[in-house]
């Protein structure tokens, strides 16, 4: 209470001091905007580089270019009567600005719409310095106002800060699994394509499709497993969980999120079953398509990556570094690498859906989704088939980290839903695996879902079944959507498969 008075105090100050402020303008002509943007892109942009970088963009920049306008009118002698006039434009242009570019960067623009945001921009500038002729001596109640309503996304970033320094306490083993010492050592190759389901998903409907990728995975000695589903409806959350071996309901986040703290360093490497590989003697690979496990400039901590932080653009999208994950893989294969070695191969198709459409759209988009589904079983036959050449005797792992989200009408769809169709979409993936000699009989009888694979491969690994004595629970865990105000966990799948479906509303 005593600080916010202070604050109070503070602002009263500067709206009724007859000095002008233009440091300060400049300086509120950017906070805002880097509050706005900095809590809502959090988790991909939580890089000192990203903070260094926002600092100077959002912050200094706008202070030293007020300043530099205020001094050019203020030593003019026709220009000096409208220093007023000049911030009061600075205040409501750079902040609209700033806002806009930042929230519109990852949105493409035709060419007319790019003529039309300019002729819109423009009649905005003009409109507010017409407007500055009569409302000029209230620019310092637009600095108020401007830090009155920045406490909602300062808030934000403070509580997302806070839940950054609180770690990661969830991935914690409760038996001494990292210590785990392998009496096999193969090569591993994990293979994952981006939202595919298993068979019995993809014969039915939405999908209702006949995909011959099964059948030829069984022929090359693939063991299919049925029913097959993740614990988490999207890939950051998924991979956070299947690497970290554990549950983690979100990173016990106080506003749970898709985009979970931390996901991106757990998927880079920084998670026990690396820690483990490692361990026992492994050099480890990660190939993927772009850097959007790496979109907050996080440090590859495997042996090798396909992306260099140097090649990933400050602003990235997630999606802008493009990667041929076959030929890069392939020309490490063809080299002569240490074994033993494990390799995370993640490509991205078929992908889901887009679930940003109407209803008459549901069609076309399942159509879509099966041309991509072929497209994926060619890279898949064509990348398994190079790795049975160069390694006769490694295990091969391919398992999607969730659905294919078809049958989904929109994106509120995907987290609060009560239909079984769709919670199989969303969940159910496709997971096969190449043993080659190396399973030992019923390690894998209760292999489940994606969260417990390192824990039963490990076991088999080391010829030890007491590992497998804490698999964790097999529930799957989604957001509810419902509340405007706070997403909450809810378990719609539990360790039994049975769906746990209660009546919520889709938007």
């Amino acid at each position: 209470m005593i600080m916010i008075n202070k604050l109070k105090k503070a602002i009263l100050n500067v709206i009724k001091g007859e000095k002008d402020v233009p440091l300060l303008a400049g300086f509120v002509s950017g906070f805002y905007p880097f509050l706005f943007y900095f809590s809502n892109n959090f988790t991909a942009t939580n890089s000192i580089e990203h903070l260094i970088t926002f600092l100077i963009l959002f912050l200094i920049v706008p202070v030293l270019l007020a300043k530099a306008l205020y001094s050019f009118f203020d030593k003019s002698k026709v220009l000096s009567k409208y220093k007023e006039n000049i911030l009061f434009v600075f205040i409501i242009v750079t902040t609209i600005t700033l806002l806009f570019i930042f929230s519109t960067m990852n949105i493409r623009f035709s060419f007319k719409k790019r003529l039309f945001l300019i002729f819109v921009y423009g009649v905005f500038t003009i409109g507010t310095i017409l407007l500055s002729k009569k409302y000029s001596k209230i620019y310092k109640k637009l600095i108020a106002l401007i830090f009155v309503i920045s406490i909602l996304p300062f808030s934000s970033l403070s509580l997302k800060f806070y839940e950054h320094l609180r770690g990661v306490k969830w991935m914690v083993q409760p038996d001494n699994i990292k210590e785990i010492k392998f009496v096999d050592k193969p090569n591993i190759y994990l293979i994952q394509p981006d939202g595919y389901v298993n068979e019995m998903i993809m014969n039915k409907k939405p999908y209702s499709y006949e995909n011959d990728m099964y059948n030829w995975l069984q022929e090359r000695g693939f063991k299919l497993y049925e029913n097959f589903r993740s614990n988490y409806p999207a890939t950051l959350i998924s991979n956070s969980s299947m690497f970290g071996m554990k549950q983690h309901f979100y990173g016990d986040m106080l506003f749970p999120s898709i985009e979970m703290t931390h996901a991106r360093r757990i998927v880079s490497g920084d998670n026990d079953a690396i820690e483990i590989l490692k361990k026992n003697g492994y050099k480890t690979f990660s190939i993927v398509s772009d850097e959007y496990f790496q979109q907050n400039n996080s440090k590859s901590l495997y042996n090798y990556s396909n992306i260099s932080l140097n090649e990933i653009p400050l602003f990235s999208t997630g999606d802008m570094v493009k990667k041929d994950v076959f030929t890069d893989l392939k020309s490490i294969l063809d080299k002569k690498v240490e074994s033993p070695s494990f390799y995370f191969i993640e490509k991205l198709e078929p992908q889901h859906i887009g679930i940003q459409f109407v209803d008459d759209k549901l069609k076309e988009e399942r159509d879509y989704y099966i041309a991509r589904v072929q497209k994926a079983n060619s890279f898949l036959k064509k990348t398994i088939s190079y790795i049975e050449k160069k390694d006769p005797s490694g295990i091969i792992i391919v398992l999607a980290d969730h659905g294919g989200f078809v049958g989904i009408e929109n994106y509120y769809q995907m987290y609060s839903n009560d239909n079984k169709d769709i919670v199989n979409s969303t969940f159910s993936v496709l997971f096969a695996i190449k043993w080659n000699g190396f399973l030992k009989e019923k390690y894998d009888e209760n292999l489940k879902t994606n969260v417990n694979l390192f824990r039963v491969l490990f076991s088999a690994l080391s010829e030890n079944p007491k590992y497998l004595q804490h698999l964790e629970d097999d529930s799957s865990y989604n957001l509810n959507y419902e509340n405007p105000f706070y997403n909450s966990v809810y378990k719609v799948i539990d360790d039994k498969g049975n769906m746990l479906l209660k009546p919520l509303k889709t938007k």
